[in-house]
Order: structure tokens, then sequence, then C-alpha cells
């Protein structure tokens, strides 16, 4: 289940056609990643909080729950021959590195092949994904859901998205 889903800034609005103050107004709430070091530090923790390796990089990103669009630190990184339970348990381990950020269940999604949880702390949003898919090797049937593959924990190939943003003016 891919959870990141990207809007536009009309879309959002439930506009068909975006009057030409659109682009500009959008351009003044562009959203910015946190400065690089902050980045680099919490692709440290998300790294110790998930055992396996994370990558901080930029990338385009879109709030959902206003449609602004701008760029983020993005954190990212996968593995197989992991033990966790579900989606759940590798969410919990990385929502421990925003343990002291306002949980947002406006931001909230979940499924029994992933999930997506917010935070937020001042003008600061960051958004977690978390799911998995069969390891290479790993058959399951595309007859059924992935749910139903039954594989064990060790067997399913782990991803982990973390975007971290600032939002003007808040």
């Amino acid at each position: 289940m891919k959870l990141r889903r990207h809007f536009f800034l009309c879309l959002a609005a439930g506009l068909a056609v975006c009057p030409c103050g659109a682009a500009a107004y959008a351009q003044d709430a562009a959203l910015q990643p946190i400065p690089a070091a902050a980045c680099q530090k919490f692709a440290g923790q998300a790294q110790d909080a998930t055992g396996f390796p994370m990558k901080a990089s930029e990338d385009d990103f879109t709030d959902l729950t206003d449609g602004s669009d701008g760029r983020s630190c993005h954190i990212s990184g996968s593995a197989s021959d992991q033990a966790f339970a579900g989606p759940a348990d590798l969410m919990g381990k990385l929502g421990k590195v925003f343990g002291d950020w306002r949980d947002e269940p406006a931001r909230a999604a979940g499924g029994p092949d992933g999930a997506e949880k917010g935070y937020v702390s001042g003008n600061r949003i960051a958004t977690i994904e978390v799911s998995w898919e069969p390891a290479p090797g790993v058959v399951c049937s595309d007859k059924q859901p992935l749910s139903a593959c039954k594989i064990l924990p060790q067997q399913k190939l782990w991803s982990a998205i973390v975007d971290i943003v600032m939002k003007p003016g808040k």
C-alpha cells in the first residue's frame, strides 16, 4: 500500500481551475526543509530507532492537511531480515524520535501493510510512513491482499520514510 498521496493546492481547495494568484500564494507559503545539520541528526536518531540504515536528503513534499507544497528533509531506509511484528511496531520505534512533539491524528492513516503518522512542534511538521512488501525471493499470491500473505516478519522488506518541514508564518 502506497500511503503517500500528492494533492495540488487548487485541488485541495476544490478549484477546477487555479486563478493566476494561486501560484504566487503557493510560492509564498512554500514549505522548507529543516536545516541540513538537524536533518542529519534526525536521520541518525531514526537509524538508531529502526536498527537499519537511514539516509537523509531533500525531496518535494505536500502537506495533505492544507495542500501547501515545498521541500522536506527526507529520511528514508529499508531493510529485510527484521523482526517487526507489524507496521505499528516499526511506527512505535520511529515515533519515539518525536517524543516531545505533539501527535497530530489528522495526519494518520494505516492498514495491515503500512501506516502513516504525523507530529507537530511549533512551525515544524514531521510525517512518518512505514510499509512492507515481500522480500526478494518471497512469493505471495496476486489474487489476495498483501496482508493475506503468510510470511515470517523476517521475510518482509520494510521501508520507512520520515519527512520534516518548516511552515512559514506559524
